[in-house]
């Protein structure tokens, strides 16, 4: 009997984004439970409520920025910008980069306890750290150099760009696609051919001058789906509902900050639905059947307030100078992490309405350093210089800058039962100066 020798067989998933993706070399990192609970944290947040198909969750994320790392890191490999130790360390970095999100991932990072000896990293990435230094085991186990990827999780390796780049990094690359897939079913143009064109030169990330147009074209993309997608009225709306419903459960001990992290979507919509706090009953039953708070002041800078305006619905809109707009993006009261300021600020503007402290939901200005317009560095061939997108395109660079304020709102909801109340003119412009004089 002749005797079988033992197959590596491949071990693949099925991403509608890259087709086959063969998890065998990083099975370990992906059997653990850690990893696993990512797959009951949507990617988008509340944006189902907008777009039905937008489910998808950080695990299919995760996926696919490691696959796509992968690929950049053999491709580098190759041409000599890394080492094979590196090139692995990079792809399980990629893998791990969101698991330690938090239940409907930005929703409620804000709420959550930043660990110890993170400072200057974001919640997200620092919450991260945490985990995969409790997954070295895991890690080691296959055959990552656990150092190198601790190095990249902490952003104290350049090299982690490749994965975290706000313009060519590979998660981005992978979210904005999966992303435009699942809600405004497009995705950006040429990715795959920018993909193919970037390097590693001087410590730095870079594109060939080839792939110019492409990057200028994901920049653009990247606008679209924040205006379409991301920065969605009902996605705001209801993101700032599940927020200060998880708020509620914290005031009201019935959740505690440094348990929110480790709790899916499911247990932490779980925790609302049997809550005794008032507030979170009341809202979970209007979220449950879609019946969110609706507009009533709008605040935008005065050259796109027009395109605020709705059409025979009771909603107050004001133009303002784009100075202003910045004061209330900058005010201490109204950061995502000070929400005890925010819950002031709502109930001063409830009192000067009259109407109950619990009616009055404020989304306040958010991710406008997202839109400082990044530069992107191009690898000239002919004499291995690197040379600067924003010094080409300036003008490129200043559209990016005043597309993004058109997208500037701060909005002041409430239910549907004091919506004409809270935006008739008299309380409107009392509320309007209120707030343009925090």
């Amino acid at each position: 009997m002749a005797k079988t020798t033992k197959t590596n067989t491949p071990k693949v998933i099925a991403d509608p984004i890259y087709g086959i993706i063969d998890i065998r070399p990083v099975l370990k990192m992906v059997e653990t439970e850690e990893f696993q609970v990512l797959g009951d944290k949507r990617q988008l947040g509340m944006a189902y409520l907008t777009f039905p198909s937008a489910t998808h969750t950080r695990k299919a994320h995760s996926l696919g920025a490691y696959h796509a790392t992968r690929e950049l890191a053999d491709r580098w490999l190759k041409r000599g910008f890394v080492k094979t130790a590196q090139a692995d360390a990079l792809a399980g970095c990629a893998l791990y980069h969101d698991i330690g999100h938090p239940a409907f991932s930005h929703v409620t990072e804000n709420l959550c306890v930043q660990p110890k000896g993170t400072a200057g990293m974001s919640m997200n990435s620092a919450l991260s750290f945490e985990l995969i230094k409790k997954l070295k085991t895991n890690i080691e186990a296959c055959g990552i150099d656990f150092a190198l990827l601790e190095k990249m999780a902490r952003h104290a390796d350049p090299l982690v760009a490749a994965v975290s780049d706000k313009n060519l990094g590979m998660e981005k690359l992978d979210y904005l696609e999966r992303d435009g897939f699942f809600t405004i079913l497009s995705r950006p143009v040429g990715v795959d051919y920018l993909r193919q064109h970037i390097y590693f030169i001087d410590g730095k990330l870079a594109i060939d001058e080839k792939a110019i147009d492409n990057a200028l074209d994901v920049q653009n993309y990247y606008l679209k789906i924040y205006k379409n997608v991301y920065l969605r009225k009902t996605s705001a709306i209801a993101q700032r509902m599940m927020q200060k419903m998880t708020y509620h459960l914290i005031t009201a001990k019935e959740l505690f900050r440094e348990e929110l992290p480790r709790l899916t979507d499911s247990e932490l919509i779980g925790r609302c639905s049997v809550s005794k706090d008032h507030f979170v009953r009341a809202t979970y039953a209007l979220l449950r059947k879609r019946d969110l708070f609706r507009e009533a002041i709008v605040l935008r800078p005065e050259k796109f307030a027009h395109a605020a305006t709705s059409s025979g619905k009771p909603v107050a809109t004001f133009g303002v100078k784009s100075s202003v707009m910045r004061r209330l993006a900058r005010n201490p009261k109204l950061q995502p992490k000070n929400q005890d300021g925010i819950a002031v600020v709502e109930a001063s503007v409830a009192a000067l309405a009259g109407l109950p402290a619990s009616s009055v939901l404020i989304t306040p200005i958010e991710g406008q350093e997202r839109f400082s317009g990044q530069d992107i560095f191009i690898y000239q061939g002919k004499n291995k210089k690197l040379a600067s997108l924003k010094q080409r395109y300036p003008a490129h660079f200043r559209n990016i800058e005043e597309v993004a304020e058109s997208y500037v709102t701060f909005r002041v909801c409430t239910t549907e039962k004091y919506r004409k109340v809270l935006s008739s003119p008299k309380i409107a412009k009392r509320i309007f100066e209120y707030l343009t004089e925090l």
